[in-house]
């Protein structure tokens, strides 16, 4: 026991400098630097929303203070409780949420090379070829397509499941049964795509692997599997509620919106730009959310890993053809039989995020593949198994840019803000409907976690008809419409970022408020890109 505990803290150290070394210059600057992405902003807002709510009051967890006066907005996109849970003591003591999120982001890295480390090598039964199937789960370039999602770094829990799931076919005993439940839940509550996408292609392979084992052990699984089952609904079951509540509220996603995120088959040739090897010939192959190489070594060693069959091997081509199909979206018709017969499909934007399952099998049959070809190399094993990790490595170095620098101090009118009792705020300049610019959105909500003061502000995955309707308005702010409506709304404070508008729209803005009656200017703070000015709304 304690030389596999050894050997699991040395794997997690080793994916930890590997992970700190791929993702440069993140490590340097972990208090500051975030990708240049409004999902960053999104996440900060998330994990801090997370430990500011539960001390206090843990029923209004899903209840976010943006989109005022809108419920469950925490749930308009994935909630991240997993990763929530994790980050807010880090918070609590002191931690700044923007290095808790780069830690957060940087460890579901490190942790879901060395889970697929664990699986890899229970497939093989060889720590070189479970070395190199980490380090493609791990590196993959959709990971650098995606380094600004947090939730679509949490993968850790997908081999997790996988490996408690041929430990319960091998052995028969309840407590794989258990682990392999308590995997597919603790996906659930960090990334409900991913768990999506698992328990579709867990639905092909486990009637098949289940009828593979002996009678006896099926019929000695079956009452654990029952309980199981219903602890995971009863643990699952509140937190999905929400979204299906929200998706009565909000709707389906949009052809639109799922034909721009599936993939076609020339979207697996793709890198990012900055792929140091890949870049310049794969770039055109591809575009954001659709970059899905998975590395020449990695294809080539999962074809020689294929050269034998069994049913561990079959499991892992299942996985990766569901994840395969799902990923192409409505460029097949199976993705629209899923949309027709799995309601929770209705609610997906990307279905190219399915190609997780893809890589998910190449990293297994990679495995297979260095394990097979192991014996020739004699001696020579150890030393081959760097070098190929070497070569994997830099096939999958990328340089990301560009980046985002968060300042350490707030602006002083969200200090101020804070100062102040219950007020519902709205700041400008805000996207207008004729100009949907949602720039600035993150930041308000980066913002609002010095203050928590309700806000009509806000960016998530999905956009509420009130959000819309305030965009429409904002086309004339401030006309005497604008700002009945503003009133209507219950808004008491309005923000206007100088800094983030022309001088002109500046001064047209704060004249026209201070024109009227009803309107009085309550706070002025000079900032280095420029003032912001703090209005009150008199009703």
């Amino acid at each position: 026991m304690t030389r596999r505990i050894g050997l699991g803290l040395a794997v997690v150290l080793v994916f930890s400098l590997l992970t700190a070394v791929m993702t440069l210059p993140q490590v340097r600057h972990l208090r500051t630097l975030v990708p240049n992405s409004d999902d960053p902003l999104l996440s900060i807002w998330r994990i801090s929303w997370i430990a500011h709510i539960l001390p206090q009051s843990p029923a209004d967890l899903l209840n976010g203070n943006i989109f005022y006066p809108e419920k469950r907005t925490l749930a308009y996109t994935d909630s991240v409780l997993l990763e929530g849970f994790a980050a807010a003591p880090l918070i609590w003591a002191g931690v700044p949420a923007v290095a808790a999120y780069n830690l957060l982001v940087l460890g579901c890295i490190t942790l879901s090379g060395a889970a697929m480390f664990l699986y890899a090598s229970r497939l093989t039964g060889s720590a070189h070829a479970a070395w190199l199937a980490g380090i493609v789960f791990a590196f993959v370039p959709f990971r650098f397509d995606h380094f600004p999602h947090l939730e679509l770094q949490a993968t850790m829990f997908l081999p997790l499941a996988l490996w408690w799931c041929e430990r319960m076919l091998a052995t028969g005993d309840r407590r794989d049964l258990y682990g392999f439940a308590a995997a597919i839940v603790a996906q659930v509550y960090s990334g409900i795509y991913y768990a999506v996408f698992l328990v579709t292609a867990l639905a092909f392979v486990l009637p098949f692997r289940i009828m593979s084992v002996s009678s006896e052990r099926r019929r000695a699984l079956v009452k654990p599997a029952v309980i199981a089952t219903l602890v995971a609904v009863v643990i699952v079951a509140p937190y999905l509620s929400a979204y299906v509540l929200n998706r009565d509220l909000l709707g389906d996603r949009s052809l639109t919106d799922v034909r721009r995120y599936s993939a076609t088959w020339s979207n697996y040739l793709a890198a990012l730009e900055g792929n140091l090897v890949h870049g310049r010939w794969s770039a055109a192959f591809g575009r954001s959310e659709r970059r899905l190489f998975p590395g020449a070594l990695a294809i080539g060693l999962a074809l020689i890993g294929l050269a034998r069959f069994d049913r561990q091997r079959l499991t892992l081509v299942i996985t990766g053809l569901t994840g395969l199909v799902i990923s192409l979206g409505i460029n097949t018709p199976i993705y629209d039989v899923l949309r027709e017969v799995v309601f929770v499909y209705r609610g997906l934007r990307a279905p190219a995020r399915a190609s997780i399952l893809v890589f998910l099998a190449i990293s297994g049959l990679t495995a297979y593949g260095w394990a097979r070809l192991q014996p020739l190399l004699k001696r020579w094993a150890t030393v081959a198994t760097v070098a190929v990790a070497g070569a994997m490595l830099l096939e999958y170095a990328t340089v990301m840019t560009p980046w985002l620098t968060l300042p350490q101090r707030p602006p002083s009118v969200y200090t101020w803000l804070a100062t102040q009792p219950r007020s519902v705020v709205v700041e400008f300049p805000i996207p207008r409907a004729d100009r949907l610019d949602f720039t600035y959105e993150g930041f308000y909500m980066v913002g609002s976690t010095v203050h928590w003061q309700p806000l009509l502000n806000g960016y998530s995955g999905f956009f509420p008809r009130s959000f819309l309707d305030l965009t429409e308005y904002a086309k004339s702010f401030p006309d005497e419409r604008s700002i009945g409506y503003l009133k209507h709304r219950g808004v008491d404070l309005i923000v206007v970022h100088g800094g983030l508008m022309s001088a002109d729209e500046f001064g047209a803005i704060t004249s026209a408020l201070l024109a009227r009656s009803d309107v009085e200017a309550a706070a002025r703070f000079e900032e280095l890109r420029g003032p912001d000015l703090v209005f009150r709304l008199r009703r």
